[in-house]
């Protein structure tokens, strides 16, 4: 992975958020600005990428990694949930379902499979290899687990001693994990932008049908 600053990489997401509402203002625009479940629900992802890139960036920038790596996670839920669109007959439809309570884990694909996380983090590692990767250890960091351990644990001696510290004197994250946090929170967004402009491009094919 090529190195970057850290207010590099928060300015390509920010980037990246910017073209998330002017995607989101030309789908509310298209077929004559027809309003779709779709629309709706896209609006709601889009509205949560918003504020999740900014908490991200704010804990990031305040050294509170185990704040930042759950966001993560977040945003790559909004990735994996927003892409199961793609897998069922009707979009819509499930849209419907979803605004209405319905958890997509529930909800059957068009091969009649239960889209759950690990279902859906299958079928898109097959064109996103690294997404298993980030799941997997982004979930380590939303429940408690050695994540957590290792932050704590700053040396073991020969003899036994242990070493511990907490707060202020918590193990540092190194500047490579940072980097590797932000690189992985911006390839996120991104994916979902690339599934956002497709919807983008369905709802304005309905133009020409009419």
């Amino acid at each position: 992975m090529s190195h970057k600053s850290l207010d590099l990489y928060f300015q390509e997401i920010r980037d990246l958020n910017n073209k998330l509402i002017k995607t989101m203002g030309s789908i509310c625009r298209a077929d004559n600005g027809s309003m779709y479940q779709m629309d709706l629900l896209s609006c709601a992802v889009v509205n949560r990428s918003l504020e999740l890139s900014k908490g991200f960036e704010s804990m990031i920038t305040s050294d509170l990694f185990l704040c930042a790596a759950p966001l993560l996670r977040l945003q790559l839920d909004n990735l994996l949930r927003y892409s199961a669109l793609w897998l069922v007959e009707n979009p819509d439809a499930v849209c419907g379902d979803v605004l209405g309570g319905k958890p997509i884990r529930k909800i059957k694909d068009k091969s009649g499979i239960k889209m759950t996380d690990a279902h859906l983090v299958s079928v898109l590692s097959k064109n996103v290899k690294w997404i298993s990767t980030v799941y997997e250890k982004t979930c380590g960091y939303i429940h408690f687990s050695e994540s957590h351990f290792n932050k704590t644990l700053l040396s073991v001696n020969d003899d036994g001693k242990v070493e511990i510290g907490i707060g202020n004197r918590a193990r540092p994250v190194p500047k490579e994990s940072l980097e590797e946090a932000c690189a992985a929170y911006k390839a996120i967004t991104f994916e979902l932008l690339s599934y956002l402009e497709g919807w983008l491009k369905e709802k304005q094919s309905y133009e020409t049908r009419s």
